[in-house]
C-alpha cells in the first residue's frame, strides 16, 4: 500500500513539474479565489451579525433586561431592585423605564411607535443614545415636555422608511403624543440615529412625563430595567447573580430580543449556501476541465504505465493527488490572504455601510469546514475523467483509438 502511494505521488508531483507551468498557476490561482469567496461571505455574515448584536446592546437593551413577573404590569419598588442589581460588580449601571406604545401627530402626519420614559442620567450608564443625537440635544432630569425622536419618527436623516414616518421634523417644532388616551404636546429637543432601525424607530420623554401621561405619579414603578454589564461580562453568568440575589422578577438576556435579527441572519445565511454552492460548482469543472485536458494529452503515458505493470487505482490515485496539491495551495494561499491581508485591512480600514463601521470576523472553523468541502470538490472533480480514462483497453490508450 505505501509503494503504491509513493507512485502515485512521483506520477503526480512529475506530471505537475513537467506540465504547463501556466495551467498550473491558473488553476491554484482560480481555486485560491474560490476559497476568498467562500470564506469571504461568511466572514461578511459574522461581521455584519456582531454588529447588529453591538447595536442592540448598545441602544436599545443593554446585557440583561429585567422585566415584571408574570400577569404584573409594572415592577414596585423599581428604584430598590436598581440598587440592588448595582451592588453587583460586573453592573456597570441599570435604567428604569416607562414603556408604551403612543402616537405621533405632526401637521398632518400621524403614526404609531414605541415610548420610552427615562431617567436621562441613568440612561447615559446603560445605552449611547446620549452620543446617537444628530441634531438638538440629550434630554436632561429638568426637562419637561420634551422629546427625543429616532430618525425614522422624524423623518429625514436618512430614514430608511420615510414614507412612514413624520415626514421631516426638525428640533424646536411641537408634536402631539397620545397616550393612553391622553394627548399632550411636546417640543423636539433632539433627533438621534443609531444605525440600528429598530431603536431608531423609538422616542424617549423624561420619566415624570410619562407617569403622569399613564396615572401613575410617584409609585416608583418600571415596566423594565435595562442592565449594562462590563465588557466581556457573560449574560448568562449575570442572570444567574441576579438570581442569587434574590430577584425574582423575570430576567432575559439581549439575546432574547433578538428574534428578528435571527431572522436576517437566516435570510443571509441562505444566500451564503447557495453562493458556497456556485463557487464549489465552479472549483468541480476547473479541476474537472484541468484533469480532463491533462488526461487526453497523456493518453499514450498512460497506456504504457499500464503496459509496464502500473495498477489502474494508482494512476488514478496519481490524478487524485494532483487535483489535492493545486487545491491545497490555493486554499493555503487563500487562507493567508483573508487572515493576513483582507481582515486586518478591514480592522484598520472598516467597511462603511448603512450599519456603520464593519469589520470582517475570520472564524477558523468555518474556514476549515470550507476547505474541506473545497478538497471534496476537487477529489470528485478529479476522479471522474480519470477513472473513466485509465478503464480504457490498453491499446485504446497507446494507439488513441
Amino acid at each position: 500500500m505505501l509503494e503504491k502511494a509513493k507512485v502515485s505521488f512521483f506520477l503526480a508531483s512529475r506530471s505537475i513539474t513537467r506540465g504547463n507551468k501556466g495551467i498550473t498557476i491558473f488553476t491554484v490561482f482560480v481555486l485560491t479565489l474560490i476559497f476568498v469567496q467562500l470564506v469571504l461571505f461568511s466572514s461578511i455574515l459574522a461581521g455584519v451579525t456582531l454588529k447588529f448584536n453591538e447595536l442592540m446592546v448598545d441602544f436599545q437593551t443593554g446585557n440583561v433586561v429585567i422585566e415584571p413577573k408574570e400577569e404584573e404590569h409594572y415592577i414596585g419598588d423599581a428604584s430598590a431592585l436598581q440598587k440592588k442589581v448595582e451592588s453587583l460588580p460586573q453592573v456597570v449601571g441599570t435604567s428604569a423605564r416607562l414603556k408604551t406604545t403612543g402616537n405621533f401627530r405632526y401637521k398632518e402626519k400621524e403614526i404609531g411607535g414605541t415610548v420610552y420614559g427615562i431617567d436621562p442620567a441613568d440612561e447615559a450608564f446603560v445605552t449611547g443614545l446620549e452620543g446617537a443625537v444628530i441634531s438638538g440635544e440629550f434630554l436632561s432630569r429638568p426637562d419637561r415636555g420634551e422629546i427625543i425622536l429616532g430618525r425614522e419618527v422624524s423623518g429625514g436623516y436618512g430614514a430608511l422608511m420615510e414614507s412612514r414616518s413624520l415626514g421631516g421634523v426638525e428640533v424646536g417644532d411641537t408634536i402631539e403624543l397620545t397616550i393612553s388616551g391622553k394627548t399632550r404636546e411636546f417640543r423636539v429637543k433632539g433627533i438621534y440615529s443609531t444605525l440600528f432601525f429598530l431603536a431608531d424607530a423609538g422616542a424617549y420623554i423624561n420619566r415624570v412625563d410619562m407617569e403622569e401621561m399613564l396615572g401613575v405619579e410617584n409609585k416608583d414603578y418600571a415596566q423594565e430595567i435595562a442592565v449594562k454589564t462590563t465588557p466581556g461580562t457573560d449574560e448568562y453568568e449575570t442572570r444567574t447573580a441576579l438570581l442569587s440575589l434574590g430577584v425574582r422578577e423575570n430576567i432575559r438576556t439581549w439575546h432574547e430580543f433578538a428574534g428578528i435579527l435571527r431572522l436576517i441572519e437566516n435570510t443571509l445565511g441562505l444566500v451564503r449556501n447557495i453562493m458556497n454552492a456556485i463557487g464549489l460548482l465552479i472549483a468541480f469543472v476547473i479541476i474537472f476541465v484541468v484533469i480532463y485536458v491533462n488526461i487526453v494529452n497523456k493518453k499514450r503515458q498512460i497506456g504504457v504505465q499500464k503496459a509496464i505493470g502500473i495498477e489502474q487505482n494508482v494512476i488514478v490515485a496519481s490524478f487524485v493527488l494532483q487535483a489535492m496539491l493545486y487545491a491545497g495551495t490555493g486554499i493555503i494561499l487563500g487562507y493567508a490572504f483573508m487572515r493576513f491581508g483582507l481582515v486586518p485591512y478591514t480592522v484598520s480600514h472598516p467597511l462603511q455601510v448603512p450599519l456603520g463601521d464593519l469589520s470582517l470576523k475570520l472564524d477558523n472553523a468555518e474556514a476549515i469546514d470550507r476547505a474541506v468541502l473545497l478538497f471534496l470538490a476537487s477529489i470528485i472533480g478529479s476522479v471522474i475523467p480519470a477513472y473513466k480514462l485509465a478503464q480504457k483497453d490498453l491499446l485504446d490508450l497507446i494507439w488513441g483509438k
